[in-house]
This record gives C-alpha cells, sequence and structure tokens, in this order.
C-alpha cells in the first residue's frame, strides 16, 4: 500500500512552531514560579521561623573569647613560711617559616637549632627533627625561667632575628624547700593543676575560677563597637595556711631519715606530730622523699644506668609509690601501739583495772582455740603473773589476748568505730585509706586475740594517732586539722579552719588511768629509751611481724609517744618499715629512741617546761662543773671506769675490741674542757676507728635546758654562756657536722623573746 504524505504549508507550519513555544513559556514560568516560592518559603522560614537560631549563629562567629587565668594561691605554714607558690615564667615557640632576620631575609634551620639548643634543654638533633616537621607552631620550652629568657634575647639580638620567635608569659609552681614536706603537699602538672598531696586535694581552693573577655570582631579581626561585649572578671586562687611548722617538719625529716638509715629499713618510714586538743598536724613526713621541682628525677638509691634499665611501666610504679603520702594514704599492722585502744576499752567497760596483782597471767604463750597452736608472747621469759600496767609496760601478748576475751569482739568493734578505726581520716590531706578488719560476724577465737594486740588487721597510721589523740584529749575524739586557714586573695578575707568534735569516747577517767600507764612504760617498760630528763613521756612500742609465706617484708617497728602527760600537747607516731630479724627490730629499740630524739628538739620549740633545769644557769655554775681528764694511754676499760665515776657518759668508738688490753689514743673532747655531770666523752683506740659525728642541732630560741636536751639527744656536749632567757648564738652552727662529744657554745640572753 502506497502513503502519499500531505504536504504542510508554511502558514500552518509557523502555527503550530508558535503552540510550542507557547506552551514551553508556559512551563518554563511554571517551574521558574515554584522555585520562586519554594525560596521565598525558605526565607520566610529561616527570617520568621529560625531567625533567633542563625542570629546567634552569626553573632558567635563573630564574637572572640579572650581567657583570664586566674593567679593560683600559694601555700604557707603555720608560721606564714612559703611553701608553693607560682612564679612568673615564659613558653618559648617559634613559627618556622617565620623566623627572619632584620633584613627579612629567612633564618637557615640549621641557625635556629643550634641557637635553641645552646639555651634550652633540646638537643640540636631534636630541633632540626622539629624544624623539618612542617608544623607551622614548634613548642622549644615551657616554663621557662628569667635567666633562660633574657639568653634568648641576647641569642636574637646578636644574630639580628626579628621575627618569628614568640615568648609568651605563663607561671610555673615553684617549692623553696625542694623536698621538705614532699609527699604531703605534692606538686603540680604542666597545666598547673595539683596532681598529689595537697596540691591535689585543695586544688579547687587554690585554682580559682577563669574570667573572660567577650568581644565582637568583623572578619578582619577588629573589634566591633557593641553593647553585648562582657567582661567577667577571674576570681584568683586562695591561700592556705597550714597547721605544719615548718622547723618542726625540718627536724623530724632529719631524725626520720637518719632512723630509716641506720635501722636499715628496706620501705622506709613516717612519722606523724599532732595536737590532741586541737586536731593540728604540726608535722607529717615520709621517707624516702622527692624533690618538689623535679618530681620525676632518679629516686634515692638508684644510679642512672640502673633506673634506665628499669621498664617504663617499672619506673612510673616507683614513682607514684614516691609521691605517695604513706601516713595517709598507706596500712599497716599497728602492733602492740594498739595495746592502748584495747586497754582503754576495757577500764571503760569494767573489765580490768589498774593495778589489780594477778588480774593476767604469762607462761610464754597463750592458748585461745584447742585446735590451734598456742600463740607465743615475744619475750624470751615469760611474765608470769602481772596486773594490767605490769602487762602494758612489758607489752605482754598472752595478758591482751585474755583482756580481748573478756570484752569480746562486738564491744571491741563497738569502740573501734567509736574511735575512727572505720572511718576514712584525713581525706583533706591525701587520698585516705580506710582500715581493713575482719568482718564482724566471722571473727574465731584466734582473730579476736591477734586483733586485741594489734595484729592481723590494718590502720594507717593516721587513723592510730587520731584514736591515740582522743586518749591524750581526755577522751574526746577531734577530726585531724591540715588547713589552719583560707585567704581569699581578692578581697583579703580569712576563712578560719575550726577545730571539730566528733564524739566522747572513753571517760576522762579512763584516759586519765592510761596516760599514767604510758607514763610507766617510758619510766620502767619496753618504752624506756624514749625518755627525756626533764619531761614527762609516755609512750608505747609496737612490733608487728610479717605475715607467713612474706617474710621478706620485713618487720614493722614503731613507737607512740605523748608529753606532757598533764595537760598533754603533742602526740607522735614513728613507723619504720621492712625491718629484718637479723638486725634490731623491736619498736623500743629503733623508733623509741627516734621519738626521744624529735621530742627533745620539738618541746624545748613549743614552749613545753622542762621540769628539772630551770631556764637560768643557777645549776651551770663553775662549781657544779667537772674537769674532764686525761684517759689517753689508759686501757678502754680503765678509761671508762674513771670517767663514769666522775658523772660522764662514755662512748667506745670500736666496741669490737678487747677492752682490757687495748689503749685509748684520743678522746673528743680533750682533756681540761670543764662540763656538766653526764656530758658525753667518746673514746678511739686506734686511728682506723670510723669517726662518729653528728650534724649539730638548731637551738636558737630554745631556753637553756631545751639546748642543753637537744644537744644531748646528738651526743654532743653543751656551755652556756648567760644566765637568763633563750638561745641567741651557737658555736658551731646548726648543720655543722662534728664529732660526737663535740662542746658546742650557745649564748643565751634574757631579752630574746621565744618563738611561739
Amino acid at each position: 500500500m502506497i502513503t502519499i504524505k500531505k504536504k504542510i504549508s508554511k502558514k500552518e507550519k509557523e502555527i503550530r512552531d508558535n503552540r510550542w513555544s507557547n506552551i514551553r513559556l508556559v512551563f518554563f514560568g511554571i517551574v521558574m514560579s515554584i522555585a520562586f516560592f519554594v525560596v521565598v518559603g525558605h526565607l520566610a522560614i529561616i527570617q520568621f521561623v529560625e531567625g533567633k537560631k542563625w542570629s546567634d549563629k552569626a553573632y558567635n562567629q563573630q564574637i572572640k573569647n579572650q581567657i583570664l587565668s586566674p593567679n593560683r594561691g600559694t601555700i604557707y605554714d603555720a608560721k606564714g613560711e612559703i611553701l608553693a607558690q607560682s612564679i612568673p615564667v615564659d613558653t618559648i615557640s617559634l613559627n618556622p617559616e617565620k623566623v627572619k632576620y632584620s633584613n627579612t631575609s629567612s633564618v637557615p634551620h640549621e641557625v635556629i637549632a643550634e641557637g635553641m639548643s645552646s639555651i634550652f634543654d633540646v638537643t640540636y638533633e631534636e630541633m632540626m627533627e622539629k624544624l623539618s616537621s612542617g608544623r607551622s607552631l614548634i613548642v622549644v620550652a615551657k616554663k621557662v625561667e628569667t635567666d633562660k629568657v633574657e639568653k634568648l634575647k641576647e641569642w636574637m639580638k646578636n644574630n639580628k632575628i626579628t621575627a618569628g620567635i614568640n615568648i609568651d608569659e605563663d607561671t610555673k609552681r615553684y617549692y623553696p624547700y625542694n623536698d621538705l614536706a614532699s609527699n604531703l603537699i605534692g606538686f603540680c602538672g604542666t597545666d598547673n593543676n595539683g596532681q598529689f598531696g595537697l596540691e591535689e586535694r585543695w586544688n579547687d581552693i587554690l585554682t580559682g575560677t577563669a574570667g573572660k573577655v567577650v568581644t565582637v570582631k568583623d572578619i578582619t579581626g577588629k573589634a566591633i563597637s557593641d553593647e553585648n561585649e562582657q567582661y567577667i572578671a577571674e576570681e584568683n586562687g586562695s591561700n592556705i595556711y597550714l597547721t605544719i611548722d615548718s622547723a618542726i617538719q625540718a627536724t623530724v625529716e632529719r631524725c626520720l631519715e637518719k632512723a630509716v638509715k641506720d635501722n636499715s629499713t628496706a620501705t622506709g618510714g613516717n612519722v606523724i606530730i599532732m595536737n590532741p586538743k586541737s586536731g593540728d598536724i604540726l608535722a607529717m613526713a615520709t621517707y624516702p622523699d622527692y624533690n618538689l621541682n623535679d618530681p620525676s628525677a632518679i629516686p634515692v638509691g638508684y644510679t642512672e644506668e640502673t633506673w634506665n634499665a628499669l621498664e617504663k611501666t617499672d619506673r612510673s610504679s616507683i614513682l607514684l609509690n614516691l609521691w605517695k603520702n604513706r601516713a595517709v594514704s598507706g596500712t599497716y599492722e599497728p602492733g602492740s601501739t594498739f595495746k592502748l585502744i584495747t586497754a582503754s576499752v576495757g577500764l571503760e567497760e569494767g573489765k580490768v583495772e589498774v593495778d589489780t596483782e594477778g588480774d593476767f597471767f604469762c607462761s610464754g604463750s597463750y592458748e585461745v582455740d584447742p585446735n590451734e597452736k598456742p600463740i607465743s608472747c615475744w619475750a624470751r621469759n615469760p611474765h608470769g603473773s602481772q596486773s594490767l600496767r605490769n602487762a602494758l609496760c612489758n607489752s605482754c601478748n598472752p595478758a591482751f589476748m585474755q583482756l580481748g576475751q573478756r570484752i569480746g569482739a562486738k564491744t571491741l568493734y563497738k569502740y573501734f568505730q567509736a574511735f575512727g578505726l572505720f572511718d576514712s581520716v584525713g581525706n583533706d590531706i591525701a587520698r585516705a585509706y580506710n582500715g581493713t578488719f575482719h568482718e564482724l560476724d566471722k571473727i574465731v577465737p584466734i582473730e579476736l586475740a591477734t586483733i586485741s594486740f594489734g595484729q592481723r588487721f590494718e590502720i594507717s597510721p593516721l587513723q592510730l594517732v587520731t584514736a591515740i589523740s582522743a586518749i591524750c584529749n581526755d577522751g574526746v575524739l577531734i577530726k585531724p586539722k591540715i588547713v589552719k586557714q583560707i585567704e581569699n586573695t581578692d578581697t583579703g578575707s580569712i576563712e578560719v579552719v575550726e577545730t571539730e568534735k566528733v564524739r566522747q569516747v572513753i571517760s576522762k577517767e579512763t584516759a586519765d588511768s592510761v596516760k599514767k600507764m604510758m607514763l610507766s612504760v617510758v619510766e620502767e617498760g619496753t618504752g624506756r629509751q624514749a625518755k627525756i630528763a626533764g619531761y614527762s613521756i609516755g609512750g608505747k612500742s609496737g612490733t608487728s611481724e610479717p605475715r607467713a609465706g612474706n617474710e621478706s617484708d620485713g618487720y614493722v617497728a614503731s613507737f607512740i609517744a605523748i608529753s606532757p602527760i598533764e595537760n598533754t600537747q603533742v602526740v607522735v607516731l614513728v613507723t619504720l618499715y621492712g625491718l629484718q630479724e637479723y638486725v634490731h627490730h623491736q619498736g623500743g629499740e629503733t623508733a623509741g629512741p627516734t621519738a626521744r630524739e624529735i621530742l627533745t628538739e620539738v618541746l624545748p620549740y613549743l614552749g613545753v617546761a622542762s621540769s628539772n633545769v630551770n631556764n637560768t644557769s643557777d645549776d651551770l655554775d663553775e662549781g657544779k662543773l667537772i674537769s674532764v681528764p686525761n684517759v689517753q694511754n689508759q686501757t678502754l676499760s680503765e678509761a671508762r671506769k674513771n670517767l663514769q665515776a666522775l658523772g660522764f657518759n662514755v662512748i667506745i668508738a670500736n666496741e669490737g675490741v678487747d677492752a682490757n688490753t687495748t689503749l685509748v689514743i684520743d678522746q673528743v673532747p680533750k682533756a681540761g674542757v670543764a662540763l656538766r655531770e653526764d656530758s658525753v666523752v667518746c673514746l678511739y683506740s686506734s686511728e682506723t676507728d670510723t669517726r662518729k659525728k653528728e650534724i649539730v642541732p638548731d637551738v636558737t630560741g630554745m631556753t637553756a635546758a631545751g639546748a642543753i636536751n637537744s644537744l644531748k639527744s646528738k651526743n654532743l656536749n653543751a656551755t652556756i654562756d648567760g644566765e637568763k632567757g633563750t638561745v641567741t648564738l651557737q658555736d658551731p652552727s646548726f648543720g655543722t657536722e662534728v664529732e660526737q662529744g663535740t662542746v658546742v657554745r650557745i649564748v643565751i640572753d634574757e631579752g630574746s623573746a621565744y618563738n611561739q
């Protein structure tokens, strides 16, 4: 079939083309209209619905916040000595590609690296690596002190470098006494926030609150005048004043270090001194300690080689343990010092009286459970029949096991709770640890027995000091206090931290009885080495043995001392860790002398009067002085006998020789020196004898009595110029190392005010 195409005229073609054009125009118009309404609708939503959101966003993109950093507060001791403060330092940084000479040419990386490594603690290789990293900003050194900043400025001047090196203001925490009270104070990190100790626990108070300036700036960074500009002032950190006395703290740390070294303790020790009436902590020391200005330095006992050979995790663990305040954040078995608590409970509950003869019996051991091996007393010879006073003086374990049975576990635990032994004590000092006790319903006879004499449970040293302080405060428990007052550095206002009484634990009558028994312990019991002439000292020794299987941990030796017995002013706890059985390890013979040495200096410093030496020199006149004879070329035995007959104390440098045949070749002091009775003469029998030396204590500000006792505790002698007053001069001076027996001249002056 043949299809014939109809020929379209030119006019018809024009009409059809126009029709399609109109359709396209209409379609395009519709599309544009829809798009228009969509855009207008969206703008309407932005304008009327989301207007505030986008307005705020635009504003926030324009505003700039300038943070105002507050100053960190200062830490002072009780007398206003600075223990920690923030000092101005700088942070040094550079923009590698912008470091220019004065002629605007770039400074070669080699020149920059050489200059930075010559001034700051960074090597040339490290600097070159940083400069080649492609980073636009490189931090060279933080916390830079003024001397190095001046060196940098001099280097830039000499090399005509004018751009690209930045010196930005910063602060650095500084500790004037380096290691004094280091475990107590703690330190700050690079961000100036506290990391350990008081710096951490009081961080919020010391840090303050940052302020800021809020301004509006255009795209070029230029400030735009705006009524919404805000200035929020920073609140500087507050200063805190501690109850710690830095002079007492220094004495305690020196005595503690000596005790640790003399007794070869494996894991150091700690000392706490507390005022039982106010709760004030006068000293809190741990050894080994560390330098607060360089806390990550290699610890004592390691060489650089042995330290670097350790794994990184081991080094971190050692440092973390070193930084810990063991007096608060550590626990131990208190041993026989805890018998004071058991005795207090027994007296308060009427289960025992102080001086009932034959109330207890010690056969050398005591069977508390027929299915268990009898528990031995520490003493080789049985104590036999005893009163409570006798048992405390002898530190007799069987007697206190018998007393524990009379009291019972439930009653003991009631008093443990009252004494604060189940609470965290010292949370305002450091991360305080709770004691760990057996669960009451699981205590069997063997555990009741060991608890009664202070073993197989653990408490912190501060918990024990706080409990014994309650006995010394007429039976009233006081919360220990480390911060004396807080000073607002912006307003100058002072907030005094008041003493907080917790509860009455035992009666005043019971407390007085226990204190008098503590006096007997020092006068005639295991605490005799803590006795100080002229002062009433009470105390109790403690020795806890390592648990089976952990013999390498060694013994814990401790001694708690109080003085005076009436109106007690100080409670001192000395704790030494890791003593071995093959050396002296009993608390009375190791920690006891340390407590005596501390109290000999601290009591006169605090103004506690001595009872047998007046503050005058009436009993020190020439008629009562004894001339030291010449005993050289006499046998040691003969010389000792002759000196002791005159009233001198004799020290023989080498006790290992035969005293009956070995001759004296030297003596300190020399013959002819006039000394009081009870002074020290040290004898040497060979040129090779190790000279016995001591560090002269600081006796300035003390009474004559205090100075004599302080020097005597170091086996040093004294001559006194003056009649009344306190010591204004001493020779040799404080800190000098001298031989035992050396005579220290002290001058007293009535016009000098005693430093209360």
